[in-house]
Formats: structure tokens, sequence, C-alpha cells
């Protein structure tokens, strides 16, 4: 059997010399003299800490380097003095609540990443004296000099990696949000009973960002990762141009739904005091503009039947996108689809009122939007106050009747 000697020590004991350790040692020695000329203690383990998930630095080692830090005093990281701790492995172990072995672990990990160095006596204990000044003026032990050595490399190595987090964070909420908003297309197609490979092309287009974008966060990849989520505004388009024309397909002459929507009207709706009509809202009317027309009772329990012909002398920025002399409410279904898109209403929105609201509903709040937006009486965006008529429906307080209602009593006034 052949033994092959890696490291020769003698006698004696001592730290074997590897090649590693003498790669360390010249690059501290290299970055001496641009190393600070003092640091705060209390900023030192901070850095570390924010740096430790890039530096790969295990919680233990992490407790087991504060221990080392707090050894220390603020005076032995200023300028001309050496940081150097010499507690036993004993002691350590005592205050991390360890074993000694556990210890000795934890001290070659800090030494294997270069952030301390041994200083070793004759007899290989850790002993240390101070002066009168409590400078250290005798200390054979660990040497924290690494630390202040690479402190501004170890900052720079925290923020970036700090900066990669939040990139990460915010890119699986991007992942997310498109996700939501391709299961909520896919839901709304099968229940209006639509199939097709184009639909799934949508749930394998937002799996291969999301796969790629996590290969590229466990490489810590950021230009992958940042590569991979600039194709998710691919994917919200893919989703657009399917709803259109697959949803309210162009060729689609048919009766569109088969109970035309009635809407009831609250005759006498309860008056809005509370805190949140008070403050501004996205969807309030601008308060410039002109008042709408006072709405006349209306019988109780009555529904209001809209027609897509009635709908479009109520609505005519709606009825320039109709080409139909006799509209069905496929042809206002594609019409809300296209002002949809000039308004800037957001894919995601859209898509959430459809859920909501249905289809029917859905067009008739965007035909609102679009009139009110053509008399500018909507105080901030089209996609900001149809956001929050969709807010509203979810907490089952739109009340589209009413809409309904004053835009008929106002084209009846004007004939």
């Amino acid at each position: 059997m052949t033994y092959t000697q890696t490291a020769f020590t003698g006698g004696t004991g001592a730290r074997p010399i590897t090649a590693f350790s003498r790669q360390i040692a010249r690059a501290l020695e290299a970055r001496l003299e641009d190393a600070p000329a003092e640091v705060d203690r209390k900023a030192v383990f901070a850095i570390v800490k924010r740096a430790a998930p890039a530096l790969g630095i295990g919680i233990g080692a992490l407790q087991t380097l504060e221990h080392l830090i707090s050894f220390t005093r603020a005076d032995d990281w200023k300028a001309g003095r050496t940081p150097i701790a010499w507690p036993s492995n004993i002691t350590l172990a005592e205050c991390a609540g360890k074993t000694v072995s556990a210890i000795k672990a934890r001290l070659r990990q800090l030494r294997a990443l270069g952030l301390i160095v041994a200083r070793d006596s004759g007899h290989g204990r850790r002993t240390g004296r101070r002066d009168d000044t409590g400078a250290i003026s005798t200390a054979f032990g660990l040497d924290l000099s690494p630390l202040r050595i690479r402190f501004e490399e170890l900052r720079e190595l925290a923020d970036v990696y700090s900066a990669q987090s939040r990139l990460f964070k915010e890119g699986r909420q991007e992942i997310a949000r498109v996700r939501r908003i391709v299961g909520q297309a896919l839901a709304q197609a099968a229940d209006m009973r639509l199939t097709g490979p184009h639909w799934l092309a949508l749930q394998d287009a937002i799996e291969r960002v999301a796969s790629a974008a996590a290969h590229a966060r466990s490489l810590r990849d950021s230009e992958a990762f940042t590569a991979a989520i600039a194709q998710l505004a691919g994917v919200e388009d893919q989703v657009s141009q399917t709803i259109d024309r697959f949803m309210f397909p162009e060729d689609n002459r048919g009766s569109g739904s088969k109970n035309e929507p009635f809407i009831h009207i609250q005759t006498n709706p309860h008056p809005i005091n509370d805190v949140q009509a008070k403050r501004a809202c996205s969807s309030d009317l601008d308060p410039r503009a002109s008042a709408s027309a006072e709405l006349p009772a209306s019988p109780s329990n009555s529904r209001f039947n809209a027609r897509p012909s009635e709908l479009m002398e109520m609505f005519p920025t709606t009825a320039m996108y109709v080409d139909a002399q006799r509209p069905a409410w496929s042809d206002i279904h594609r019409a809300a689809s296209r002002l949809r898109h000039d308004l800037g209403i957001r894919i995601g929105v859209y898509v959430d009122a459809l859920e909501n609201l249905g289809p029917d509903a859905a067009a008739i709040a965007i035909m609102i939007t679009a009139e009110r937006h053509a008399r500018g009486e909507i105080r901030l965006t089209p996609g900001a106050y149809f956001t929050g008529m969709v807010g509203k429906a979810k907490r089952d307080e739109l009340d589209l009747a009413r809409s309904l209602w004053g835009f008929r009593t106002e084209r009846v006034a004007t004939h």
C-alpha cells in the first residue's frame, strides 16, 4: 500500500501549510495599503452578516465570528493596531453552547473563507497581553485583520447581493401576476366552452418564462434572470391577442349572449357619507365637469333591458368601433376589446372584469369609461377609472344600472 504525504509538519503538530492558505496570505498582504485606516467594530460584523449569504458562511460560523469580534475592543480596529482575539476553543464552545469539535469546524470555515488568520505561538496556545493604555502588546490567536482589509470588498458584495435579491423578489412577483392573468383567461375560456391549442399555448408560454427565471435564479445570474422577466411583456401581449381573436372573434356574427343583461335599478340609493367616499379615488369624476342629468325615479324592482342597438345610441364613442348596422352582443364585445386597448386598460384588469362581471357587463363598464373619458369627466386616467369600477364590483358596490339610466335619460332629453 502506498501513502502520499500532503503536508510536512514534522513532529511539532504545527498547522500544515497549503497552497490555499498561502494564496489568502498573499492576497491580504497585497491589500494592506488599500485597507481603511480604521473601521467601526459594530459595522464590521453588520457588513459580514449582510454578505454572509454571498460568502456562504454558515449560521454557526457567523455566530463564532461575532463572538471573536466581541473579544476585541473598539481601539483594536484603529490605524496602526491589529485586532487579535485569543479565547480558547473551550471558551468559544461555552459561548456558543456547542462542543469543541464544532468550534474547530467553524474556525476552519472562517479561515477557508479568508475572514480570519491564525497567529500561532511557539507552544500552539492562544495568549495575549495588553499594556497600561489597553493596546495589545503581545498576542497569539485569531487575527481579524482580514475583516478590516476586506471591509470595502465585503460592503460591495453585500450591496450587490441585496440588489440581486430584490431583483429576484420583484421578478417572482411579476411572474405570479402574469400567471394569474393567464389563469383568469383560461378560466374564462373554459366557462365560455372555448377550446383550442392557442389557449394551452398561454400556459406553456408562462411556464417557459418561469422555468428560465428559476434556472437563472438558482445560478444567481442576474442578466439571464432579467432577460427571462423581459419576456413577460410578450406573454401579456399573447394573452391579449388570444382573447381579442378567439374569445370575441371578428367573424362571430351570432346573437351573442343568450339572455340580454338586465340590471336592477336602485330607485333610492343609500346616501354615501362614509370615510371612503370622502377621500379621492381613482374612479371619481372630475368635480370641474358638468353635472349629469338628474335621474328620475324608476319603478320599484324594474329591470333595465340593455339592447345593443340602444347602447349604440347611448354611447356614441363606442358606436364608432361597431361596423354592423344591427349590432349583436358579439359586436359589442369586440368593440369593448378594442376600446380596452385604446383606453390603455391593462389586460389583467380586463380579464379580472370578465371574471367578476361577465363579458356583457364588462363591455358596458368599458363603454361607460370611454364615454366619460371623451367628455372629460374622468379625474385621472381611463385605466384607473375602470380599475376603480372593477374594485367596486368586487365589493358588490358597483351600480351599472344607475349609470345606464342616467345615460338613457340624457339621450331622451336631447331628442
